[in-house]
């Protein structure tokens, strides 16, 4: 005989059951740290696409920035972590480069994606109420890399002083490595 829990449980139709069990599931993801919201809507990988067009060197190069700048201040706020400072460092730099997007919170609100890091830090701070230090840091560093990479060149004639080097994109470079040629005595032995 089962449980009445579990009786209930089965006794809910299949959509309802299921949406129920995905939206408890996420609540206590998200209340125990294990997963922060906009990782819900917010793909890495969609991030990644949508400037860098494939550059896997370049976006290799802004995680090691941002991951080196915030262990090197990590000291200023006690970091404990580096988790969410650095997911907030990559969502404002997304968030800059797509003005245009138009993004919805817990469907309370539309917002454009510029605002998109202050209203998940707003939301961080109703949840826990205190201010994330670490998360403004973590927007800090993502702004300064966005004003290096984006608003910078534009006003000093191209200068990118936050690109990668070359042995960099070399490093990430998807072509094969040139081979020396074989001499032709060497083919007819």
């Amino acid at each position: 005989m089962a449980a009445p829990l579990e009786q209930w449980f089965f006794d809910v139709p299949v959509v309802t059951r299921w949406w129920t069990t995905a939206v408890v599931a996420t609540s206590v993801l998200c209340q125990c740290n294990l997963v922060n919201p906009f990782q819900l809507f917010l793909s890495m990988g969609k991030a990644a696409e949508s400037h860098y067009h494939g550059s896997t060197a370049d976006f290799a190069w802004l995680i090691l920035y941002s991951a080196v700048t915030l262990i090197a201040l990590s000291p200023l706020t006690g970091m404990p972590f580096l988790g969410s400072p650095l997911s907030f460092s990559l969502v404002y730099i997304w968030a800059r480069r797509n003005p245009a997007i138009r993004l919805s919170f817990l469907r309370l609100f539309v917002f454009n994606a510029p605002y998109l890091p202050w209203v998940l830090l707003g939301f961080s701070v109703l949840l826990h109420n205190t201010l994330p230090k670490d998360d403004l840091l973590g927007i800090a560093v993502g702004h300064v890399y966005y004003f290096f990479s984006d608003v910078y060149p534009r006003i000093n004639g191209g200068s990118r002083p936050l690109d990668p080097p070359e042995f960099w994109r070399r490093l990430f470079s998807t072509r094969p490595p040139r081979a020396a040629p074989i001499p032709a005595a060497a083919q007819n032995e």
